[in-house]
């Protein structure tokens, strides 16, 4: 099959990360072609694709008609949409093609995605949204994100002090100040520790000196390393014994896989992704939403046992080879286009 696999805004978020993966998984069977806008980054020249069709990004009206043309000249099967703006514009181009359209609903922000002709959501809340919308359940599907697996499972000893981290775009929603107070809890509590805080600014007023500004109001700044945007996650996870997850907000949450892949103990809050990745006590550990308090006790409860922090471990990994890999990624995509075809 020939796919357009598109997006309009990159950056180095999850949306961002699922579009490379989207490339990586479909092109073991298919032709892929890329649409990206004219600002995005070289590293998709790195994929297995056969071409990079870009957008100027001067105005949507032409942005738009130049994503008519793409279609009407390369003639892919379907184009899969990763961004908003597609979207919208697809309630338009089906009056002109007949190139089938699936919207990739990476939040709960779905309202764009029926403009399209079929959907796929990243968990079964989301897909459940749009079916009560009206749309078409044997339309609307769940394939949930992956990873790339590039490294093994690799047994890690509890630090003393114990290293915390935390990283993710930074706003709000992600729960940096929860784990602040967590933080804090264990300071009092004369536990010996150390947070590292990595992440990217959004558009906003909340920003790195928020959380910077918010770990000295509560007396933590001094245990606080901040690293910035995480590049080589390799390289930051190596010294890293749990990872925290406090989002107050998360539909998914693919640094919950991360956690998973660099064989590190994952706490997260009981949001929906947290729920979707973790079973708590089995593979890693969830707290009460918003919660600092049951945070803090999580916190002090992954590091009281090796034994059981490597057991944790273990079965994050095993849940991540089995579920969560780009083969699996790949093997759903093939019943949604299945389905597609029919």
């Amino acid at each position: 099959m020939k796919i357009l696999n598109a997006i309009h805004a990159q950056s180095i978020g999850g949306v961002d990360q699922m579009f490379c993966n989207y490339t990586a998984a479909l092109s073991k069977k298919h032709e892929v072609s890329l649409l990206i806008s004219d600002n995005g980054n070289d590293n998709y020249k790195k994929l297995n694709v056969k071409k990079i069709f870009k957008l100027k990004n001067h105005s949507q009206i032409l942005d738009c008609l130049h994503l008519l043309l793409i279609l009407l000249t390369y003639r892919p099967d379907i184009i899969i949409c990763h961004s908003n703006r597609l979207m919208k514009w697809m309630k338009i181009l089906h009056y002109f093609t007949k190139i089938k359209s699936v919207a990739v609903n990476h939040g709960i922000s779905f309202k764009q995605s029926l403009n399209c002709d079929y959907i796929i959501s990243i968990n079964q809340q989301i897909a459940d949204m749009v079916t009560a919308s009206g749309f078409a359940s044997s339309k609307s599907f769940v394939v949930s994100n992956v990873i790339e697996i590039d490294q093994n499972y690799c047994a890690k000893k509890i630090k003393n002090p114990l290293i915390i981290a935390i990283y993710g775009r930074i706003e709000p929603r992600k729960g940096f100040d929860i784990l602040i107070k967590a933080a804090e809890i264990l300071q009092k509590n004369n536990y010996d520790f150390r947070l590292k805080i990595g992440g990217f600014e959004v558009a906003g007023g909340y920003n790195l000196n928020s959380i910077k500004d918010l770990a000295k109001k509560h007396g933590v700044d001094e245990k606080c390393n901040f690293v910035g945007v995480v590049l080589d996650k390799k390289s930051f996870f190596a010294d890293v014994d749990i990872l925290c997850v406090p989002s107050r907000e998360e539909p998914f949450g693919l640094v919950i896989l991360e956690g998973f892949l660099h064989s590190t103990l994952t706490i997260s809050s009981d949001s929906e992704g947290g729920k979707l990745l973790i079973k708590n006590g089995v593979d890693g550990l969830l707290f009460a939403n918003e919660d600092y308090n049951d945070l803090a006790q999580k916190i002090i409860l992954a590091s009281q046992s090796e034994e059981n922090y490597c057991h944790f471990t273990k079965m994050a990994y095993s849940k991540l080879l089995e579920h969560f890999s780009l083969d699996s990624l790949a093997n759903n995509f093939e019943q949604v286009l299945w389905q597609i075809k029919q």
